[in-house]
């Protein structure tokens, strides 16, 4: 398991001021963000600096980065109390509300947030079922769509994970993987379809299985911060949806939210799959 960032990249954390005029509000002066997908103080400012500076303005607060080096790191600094507010996945927030005290805030709706299994066009596999016996590729540990919906849906279908299918977690190499046929199938998000076309456009490919449409992603707060603060966070999000939108997309990094939107009709319950899902396929939560 990786660590945290070391304590000089953890002190070299980004502030992005409110602005001076700002009214005193009920958060603190600072609040300090990460985001479970993003590693590094680098990526962290390339990615979210406008929305940092923008949700800093919507709120009155300071808003700082916290950098991380993977998503167990993001996890624990919540934890720790190292991080004030974490933008998650639901494959992390499941994690977060069984180890700790958790906050829940507003969401992200995203478009065609779901699995899929893909196959050469000229493969002989046509359901889930032929993937018996195959080498499939997914994503990363903990990847919603790359990996613990995939695994989910290979369990539910009579899979024995450990004997009838062959698993690899290959991150950023699963569409080579695939592309080069190392691979049979590749299990990954709806979107990385495309963009495996995008990768071989000579290629041609075919989608064998798709899953339903996850739970949202979503702004998670420590529970030792102030009810007050994260009413007024949540409010202040979606007061600004539009215009925090855009500074999301602005950079260019975080294309997943394309056609995404705010939303504060977040409940526990649909979470519930990603934690059956954790169970389901073996893999702890706590």
């Amino acid at each position: 398991m990786k660590r945290f960032a070391s304590s000089a990249a953890a002190v070299a954390m980004t502030c992005l001021a409110a602005p001076a005029l700002a009214l005193a509000g009920p958060c603190p002066d600072r609040l300090r963000f990460a985001d479970t997908g993003i590693e590094g103080m680098e990526e962290m400012v390339r990615a979210f600096g406008p929305f940092g500076s923008a949700l800093g303005e919507a709120v009155g607060s300071q808003i700082q980065f916290f950098p991380v080096s993977d998503r167990t790191a993001a996890v624990n600094a919540l934890q720790f109390g190292q991080v004030d507010i974490i933008l998650a996945g639901p494959s992390e927030y499941a994690v977060m509300r069984a180890r700790q005290d958790v906050r829940k805030m507003v969401g992200i709706e995203r478009a065609e947030y779901g699995s899929a299994f893909v196959v050469h066009a000229d493969s002989d596999i046509h359901s889930i079922e032929d993937l018996r016996g195959k080498r499939i590729a997914l994503k990363d540990a903990g990847s919603t769509t790359g990996h613990i919906i995939p695994s989910w849906m290979l369990v539910q279908a009579g899979f024995d994970l450990d004997r009838d299918v062959r698993t690899l977690l290959l991150d950023g190499a699963r569409f080579e993987a695939l592309i080069n046929r190392d691979v049979d199938a590749m299990g990954s998000g709806v979107r990385d379809v495309a963009r495996l076309k995008q990768r071989d456009p000579n290629g041609s490919y075919r989608v064998i299985a798709v899953s339903d449409t996850m739970p949202r992603d979503i702004f998670v707060a420590r529970g030792s911060l102030d009810q007050a603060c994260i009413d007024h966070v949540s409010a202040q999000i979606m007061a600004n949806a539009e215009s925090l939108m855009d500074a999301i997309l602005g950079p260019g990094e975080r294309d997943k939210y394309l056609e995404a939107r705010f939303v504060d009709d977040l409940t526990e319950e649909e979470f519930d799959i990603i934690t059956d899902a954790y169970r389901l396929v073996g893999l702890p939560l706590n």
